[in-house]
């Protein structure tokens, strides 16, 4: 699931607790979602019967909730009802006085609802929703975009409360549209109104929020895991070429997280589809996920982008998400952490250990991001997106490296079997823990989860000659980081590697916690020591000041054992001359297999330029890898002569990425031989947002090309789905290229409920107002007539 928030109360309180064994105190951010509002009801079930007008953009039907009342003396209830035209409701059958107050309807019982009762409310309504449930493409002027109606919550389509439900919903469409929704699809009848009803019913329990719909053209291919679970992957029937690689590893994903889990999927069936101008990559509604269509790729998007990651961390979420979820946002993690690791889990399954150890450099690199700009813990309604995803996930890690592998995995297990279909929270996996492995980790919790922060460690070392005459090697560690109330020592488990000149090595592992800790590891032979690895493959999150030589970071990048430890080195190698690493980086390359070190190589010796170099990125040009040509392809922007004929070959790259970064790049260096690269590549299309397209379009533009124009400036209208007007407006941004037709096309995408869209077009008009030839186009289009008085008034706000 990807979220995005506008966190609220930005103010910091703490909360003190007095420890009676010992003489101080706990200090934790405050957090406002601990103060969640009371349940006066507990909704149980929905039916719905709703009728969808795709072109009148009309939802219109019946919602009937079964609940049960939780307090005494109840004179209201509260339903969320954004956008809902409310006809009338009916408690029990008899009818009730309601009133809205904002987007929330209040409604009045004609009669006491006894405590621990249970009854039935009914709306009748109709909505027209403006975002929430999507209509796109029904009124294109153009009749180009694919036309869709989609959902991937029940706001502003449905009455909404926070419920853990089943359902049974109904869905009358035209006929010629099929229906994507939760649960078991039961019956699908023909109407005599050229109208299908579709029926869908989810037998358990789910949370309401993980509700979806889609309509719209689609085909779908049925499938069965391992054990027999019913599959249907949805797809739309002119990409029917798109499935194989979409879907790829889909059944393995099964098999490999019910085998981990040591549970199976608790559901009756799983569907995806995927679905246009989507905002995130995808949402993991129970049993139907939806995923942005840009991630429904050929082989060749599949190079640069595939589905694999998103396709494992929306299915994990079935377990950790709808069958267990969350209520409050400070548990959020509980979801996006377990999603994210196991979904990175799987790639390491299927792509290998290096490519897993990439994922985490990934992360990692999102987790100082994160620690750049607050302090906040993973275990907080603020503790952002990089927490929650990306240093959740490598927390797991490191509570998986603490447990060891059959621990971590019986309390997966125990935790999904105690809190069946039911809301959990941080301490019920801290007990989960404790009641399956005997552990008390109310130490791992306070410093990983409910306290923010990273270990800042100093790394020293010295060889030590003994009086027998023996040596041994003795680091020091020191804890440097700022310590507060909020942030204290780190106690963690590292290890460490002594290599030696002869090729052999010592390992250690120990633990540290205190300010300053000395590790002694023996070496009777009075061996040469090569390097030292402190933590080798980065197991701790952390940030480490370790001076080493340029030899001993020389021989960690030629030989140390894992290619992130060795990676580690490269990085530190980034300071040094090249005229003093050539050498270094030109063997390394030389052995490597994986493209996170040879591009880093490339990057690093791309900054300057002999015929040793030009032969290391010719090579590249051919590597198998996409990446590593990718590399060259982003670090050799100036191609030499020399180099131009095997730099050609990217222009008919399997990647479509490096296709449209070969042609820039070619253009820009041999302006003589464009049309012959336009020649090339005039029949591609490319990926997401047809990228080699637009950067032809651009270039033969930039050419003098104006017939090219009209093609270029239509790809930022409404007709066509968010990235590929994204890739226009940019490339009208980079041409200077700005009339009527552009500037209402982004002024529309001012208002797109899409964030992505809305971002960009604003982007580009700050851009374009900046400069006075433009500036009468943009106040002109404000007041044509096509914009209401709402709008004129946002927008004369926002260019003032």
């Amino acid at each position: 699931m990807k979220l995005r928030f506008s966190l609220f109360l930005p103010v910091l309180v703490f909360i003190t607790t007095e420890l009676s064994s010992q003489n101080n105190t706990l200090t934790y951010h405050w957090d406002s979602s601990y103060e969640f509002q009371d349940f006066e009801i507990e909704i149980n079930h929905l039916k719905a019967d709703l009728t969808i007008n795709p072109y009148d953009t009309l939802v219109a039907g019946e919602a009937e909730f079964s609940f049960k009342i939780l307090r005494e003396h109840i004179d209201s209830l509260v339903f969320n009802a954004n956008e809902l035209n409310i006809e009338w409701i009916t408690i029990d059958g008899h009818k009730a006085e309601f009133r809205m107050y904002g987007n929330r309807v209040f409604i009045y019982p004609d009669r006491d609802l006894e405590w621990q009762t249970s009854h039935k409310i009914l709306f009748k309504y109709s909505s027209k929703p403006s975002e929430g449930l999507y209509f796109i493409g029904w009124n294109d002027p153009q009749q180009i975009k694919r036309k869709q109606i989609w959902a991937h919550r029940p706001n502003n389509w449905l009455p909404y409360a926070p419920a853990i439900l089943s359902m049974e919903m109904a869905f009358t469409v035209p006929d010629d549209l099929k229906v994507f929704a939760n649960g078991v699809r039961q019956n699908v009848v023909t109407n005599k109104n050229n109208t299908k009803t579709w029926y869908y019913q989810m037998k358990r329990p789910h949370p309401f929020f993980s509700t979806c719909l889609v309509i719209g053209d689609y085909q779908f291919k049925s499938m069965k895991t391992q054990r027999g679970l019913p599959l249907e992957l949805w797809y739309y029937p002119d990409w029917e070429d798109h499935f194989e690689a979409t879907y790829k590893y889909q059944v393995d994903m099964f098999d490999f997280f019910e085998k981990k889990f040591g549970f199976e999927y608790p559901y009756e069936l799983y569907r995806q589809a995927p679905v246009i101008d989507y905002m995130y990559g995808a949402m993991e509604t129970t049993t139907a996920t939806v995923f942005g269509d840009y991630l429904m790729v050929d082989e060749h998007g599949f190079l640069g982008r595939n589905f694999v990651n998103v396709n494992a961390h929306e299915l994990a979420h079935q377990w950790f998400g709808n069958y267990v979820s969350h209520l409050k946002l400070k548990d959020v993690w509980l979801t996006e952490s377990f999603a994210t690791y196991w979904a990175k889990k799987f790639e390491q399954s299927v792509f290998g250990e290096d490519y897993y150890q990439w994922e985490r450099h990934k992360e990692l690199e999102n987790t100082y991001k994160a620690a750049r700009l607050n302090n906040y813990p993973i275990g907080h309604s603020r503790g952002g997106r990089e927490r929650w995803y990306s240093k959740g996930s490598l927390v797991l890690d490191m509570l998986r490296d603490i447990l060891g592998d059959e621990e971590f995995g019986a309390t997966m297990k125990f935790y999904l079997e105690e809190h069946p279909y039911q809301i959990a929270e941080t301490n019920d996996l801290l007990q989960a823990i404790r009641k399956t492995t005997g552990r008390s980790l109310e130490w791992f919790f306070e410093e990983w989860i409910y306290r923010g922060g990273e270990p800042l460690y100093e790394v020293k070392y010295e060889t030590i000659s003994k009086s027998s005459g023996k040596s041994e090697t003795r680091i020091r560690i020191d804890q440097v980081h700022q310590q507060d109330a909020l942030t204290g020592l780190f106690k963690m488990p590292i290890t460490f590697d002594v290599y030696y000149t002869d090729n052999t090595k010592t390992s250690k592992s120990q633990w540290i916690e205190k300010t300053t800790e000395y590790i002694s590891i023996p070496n009777p032979e009075n061996k040469q020591v090569s390097f030292i690895i402190f933590d080798p493959n980065r197991k701790v999150v952390k940030n480490v000041t370790f001076k080493r030589s340029f030899e001993e970071l020389s021989n960690q990048a030629l030989h140390a054992e894992n290619m992130i430890d060795r990676y580690d080195a490269l990085l530190e190698l980034r300071k040094i001359q090249v005229d003093k690493k050539r050498d270094v980086l030109q063997k390394m390359f030389a052995k490597e297999t994986f493209h996170l070190t040879k591009s880093e190589i490339i990057a690093q010796l791309a900054t300057q330029w002999d015929d040793e170099i030009e032969k290391l990125i010719r090579d590249a040009i051919f590597d198998d890898d996409d990446k590593v040509r990718l590399a060259v392809l982003e670090n050799v922007r100036l191609v030499p002569a020399s180099l131009r004929e095997s730099y050609e070959t990217l222009l008919n790259d399997k990647s479509h990425l490096n296709t449209e970064l070969a042609l820039e790049n070619l253009c820009y260096s041999f302006p003589e031989r464009y049309g012959h690269y336009l020649d090339v590549t005039s029949n591609k299309k490319g990926w997401r947002g047809i990228n080699i397209r637009i950067k032809w379009l651009e270039t033969a533009i930039e050419k003098g090309g104006e017939a090219y124009i009209t093609e270029l400036t239509n790809y930022t209208s409404s007709s066509y789905e968010f990235e590929t007007r994204i890739n226009a407006m940019n490339a009208c941004r980079r041409l200077n290229l700005f009339d009527e037709i552009v500037c209402k096309n982004m002024i529309e995408g001012f208002f797109h409920w899409n964030f992505k869209i809305r971002d960009a077009a604003r982007e580009n008009l700050d851009y374009f107002i900046q400069q006075n030839d433009f500036q009468q186009i943009i106040h002109q289009m404000i007041f044509s007539g096509l914009f209401n008085d709402e709008q004129k008034k946002r927008l004369s706000g926002y260019f003032q």
